[in-house]
C-alpha cells in the first residue's frame, strides 16, 4: 500500500490532491483563524476574520471538527489532515492553545459520494476540561462543535472504559443545552440524532488487543460493546447506562479508529509537530493513513433538515446559536434556523426586488401592452434570482415570495396607471384641441 504521508507537505499549496485549497479572502499564507471566542464580557463572539472568510463561501460547505480533552493531540490530528506537520498549535506545556473555536482559514474542495462539489472546512476546539473553565462553559463548546459539524472526531488518550465514559457524560448535558424546538421542552437525544454528525471516536496511544469470545474484532465492534447496557440496578448503573443510552442515540452514525503511540522517546512526544512523519512508528502511520481516508470518503456538506449549508448560511446559524447563549436561552435548532432563513429571504427579497426595478423597461411613448410585456420579463428574472438566493421550503420562503409577488404587481399597477392617466391626458389634450379647431372653424365666415 502506497502511503498517503508520501504525498504530504508542508506547505498548504503542495498538499494531496484530497485536500485541494479553496480560495479564501485571508491574506498570506493558510493559518488558523478564530472562529467563536468569548470576550472580556463572558460573551461569545463571532471572529470578524472569520465572518469574511465564510462570506466568500457560497458553495456548500461541510465541516470537521476535534474536539476532546486539552493538552492531548487535537491539534495534530488536524494538521495530518491538511497534509502539513504544523498549523494548526500543538501543546507541549500544561497549558491548553486553542480557546474557543478556530477555522481553518482555506477551505479544501472535495466532492462528495452524489458528485456534489463542497468545501471542507476543518475546526479545533477547546480542550473540554480545560483548567480554567467551567462545566457549563465546555458543555457550550462542546454542543457548539457538534452542531456545527458534519463529521465530528472525539481525541481521547487510552481505551473505552467507565472513566472515558464518564468523560463524555457532556452528550448527556447536550440534552439539556440544545432543543430540536422551542415547544414540548427538552428534547431527547435521539431527537438531536437527527441533526448530528457522524461520530468518531479516536482513541491514542492505544495498546489493547482487541479481541472478544477469542476473536479478533474492529475498533468499531469494540466501540458497540463498550456502548451495550450494564447490567444490574441502582442509580450508579442508571447513571452510566444513561450516557451510553444517549451516546448511541445522538451518535446513530458512528466509527471508531485506534492509533498506537507515535514514538517511544517521551521528549520526542513533546515536540511531535517538530519530527518528520517518516521517523513515526509504521503503525501509527498507517493507521492515521487510514483515518484520514475514512473522513476524506465519508466527511458530507452539512445539511440542516434539507438544505446545505454554505458559507453564509453556516454564519448565520452560528450567530444565532451564540445569541441563544449569550441571553441564557438554550440554543433551539428550529428557531435557530428559522431566523436563517428570515435573514436570507429578507436579503433575497430585497436583491430580487431591486433587480426587478432595474429590468423593468418603462415605455416611451406610453403604451400598456408594450408596458405587460417588459413587466412580465422583468418578472421572470427577478423571480430566478428568488429561486437562487432564498432558502428553506416551509412557511417563511413562502411568505416572502408572496411579498415580492405582491410587490412587482403593486409597482406593475403604479406604472400602468401612469400610463392611462397619460393617455387620458394625452387624449384630453387632443379633444380640446380638436374642439377648439371645430369652434374657431365654425366662427369663421362662411365663404362661396
Amino acid at each position: 500500500m502506497i502511503s498517503l504521508f508520501s504525498r504530504r507537505r508542508d506547505n498548504a499549496a503542495d498538499a494531496s490532491p484530497s485536500a485541494t485549497p479553496s480560495s479564501s479572502p485571508v491574506t498570506g499564507p493558510a493559518r488558523p483563524i478564530r472562529l467563536v471566542y468569548c470576550d472580556e464580557n463572558g460573551r461569545f463572539c463571532m471572529d470578524p476574520e472569520a465572518v469574511a472568510t465564510l462570506q466568500l463561501v457560497k458553495e456548500p460547505v461541510g465541516v470537521v471538527s476535534v474536539c476532546g480533552r486539552a493538552r492531548q493531540g487535537k491539534s495534530f490530528i488536524l494538521n495530518q489532515l491538511l497534509g502539513r506537520t504544523s498549523g494548526f498549535q500543538v501543546a507541549s506545556t500544561h497549558r491548553p492553545c486553542t480557546k474557543g473555536l478556530w477555522l481553518w482559514s482555506t477551505p479544501l474542495k472535495r466532492t462528495a459520494f452524489d458528485g456534489t462539489e463542497y468545501n471542507l472546512l476543518l475546526l479545533d476546539s477547546e480542550g473540554i476540561d480545560a483548567y480554567d473553565q467551567t462545566g457549563t462553559y465546555s458543555t457550550q463548546i462542546f454542543s457548539l462543535a457538534v452542531l456545527l459539524s458534519s463529521m465530528f472526531i472525539y481525541n481521547q488518550m487510552g481505551g473505552i472504559d467507565e472513566a472515558a465514559l464518564d468523560r463524555l457524560s457532556l452528550v448527556t448535558q447536550m440534552t439539556k443545552h440544545i432543543r430540536v424546538r422551542s415547544s414540548g421542552g427538552s428534547s431527547s437525544a435521539s431527537e438531536l440524532g437527527q441533526f448530528s454528525p457522524i461520530f468518531v471516536w479516536l482513541l491514542r496511544d492505544f495498546y489493547l488487543d482487541l479481541v472478544e469470545d477469542n476473536r479478533k474484532i474492529t475498533p468499531r465492534d469494540y466501540l458497540e460493546i463498550a456502548l451495550r447496557p450494564v447490567q444490574g440496578s441502582g442509580r450508579d448503573i442508571t447513571a452510566k447506562n444513561e450516557i451510553r443510552d444517549s451516546i448511541r442515540a445522538l451518535f446513530p452514525d458512528r466509527g471508531c479508529f485506534t492509533l498506537v503511540r507515535p514514538l517511544n522517546n517521551e521528549n520526542d512526544l513533546q515536540r511531535l509537530d517538530q519530527i518528520s512523519l517518516e521517523k513515526l512508528r509504521p503503525e501509527f502511520r498507517s493507521g492515521l493513513d487510514a483515518l484520514t481516508k475514512f473522513v476524506f470518503d465519508r466527511a458530507r456538506p452539512k445539511q440542516v433538515g434539507a438544505i446545505t449549508m454554505t458559507g453564509p448560511l453556516l454564519i448565520g446559524i452560528t450567530e444565532s446559536y451564540l445569541d441563544a447563549l449569550n441571553h441564557g436561552a438554550v440554543p433551539t435548532i428550529s428557531s435557530s434556523w428559522q431566523s436563517v432563513e428570515e435573514a436570507e429571504c429578507r436579503r433575497a427579497y430585497d436583491s430580487a426586488a431591486e433587480i426587478y426595478m432595474s429590468s423593468f423597461e418603462r415605455t416611451k411613448p406610453p403604451d400598456e401592452v408594450a408596458l405587460r410585456e417588459a413587466h412580465e420579463k422583468a418578472v421572470r428574472i427577478s423571480m430566478g434570482a428568488f429561486t437562487a438566493s432564498a432558502v428553506g421550503v416551509g412557511v417563511v420562503r413562502t411568505k416572502y415570495e408572496g411579498m415580492l409577488q405582491k410587490f412587482l404587481k403593486k409597482v406593475f399597477e403604479s406604472e400602468r396607471r401612469k400610463i392611462i392617466s397619460v393617455m387620458y391626458t394625452e387624449c384630453q389634450r387632443k379633444s380640446e384641441i380638436h374642439l377648439a379647431r371645430v369652434s374657431l372653424s365654425n366662427s369663421l365666415p362662411f365663404h362661396n
